[in-house]
């Protein structure tokens, strides 16, 4: 779990293993604000801002951003970490959406979004194992 936390913490080599967030700027404490770029394929990169809810180092990270106003998007993104005993790790991560266009973009999101989670988790696995 200490490798899996040490490479998700490790924002400033995001750009070097990341599919999803290709770049993130700021510090990862709560309260915290950071800014950062996403790809959700076939769009470009896409700018991003968000608060660090929860730092919990070995356990959980948490941020959530909006567009506008949070009744109109907010997308609040989680990274839990469960021991499931020897030395291994089951990663969870995904994104809450909320606001009236959320539901809108909804069937968008789920269709963009489950591949990019992939290739993240592989990304991250490969990451961990490489050193």
């Amino acid at each position: 779990m200490e490798r899996v936390w040490e490479v998700l913490a490790d924002t400033a080599r995001y750009p070097e293993w990341n599919p999803f967030i290709v770049w993130l700027h700021g510090e990862l404490a709560e309260g915290s604000a950071i800014r950062f770029k996403f790809r959700i394929p076939p769009a470009p990169r896409l700018p991003g801002r968000a608060t660090v809810l929860v730092v919990e180092p070995g356990v959980e990270l948490r941020w959530a951003g909006h567009f506008l106003s949070a009744r109109l998007f907010r997308a609040e993104h989680y990274h839990r970490l469960l021991a499931i005993g020897g030395g291994r790790t089951h990663f969870i991560h995904g994104e809450r959406f909320s606001g009236f266009a959320a539901k809108l973009a909804w069937p968008l999101l789920r269709h963009f979004a489950g591949p990019v989670y992939a290739r993240f988790n592989e990304a991250l696995k490969d990451r961990v194992a490489g050193g």
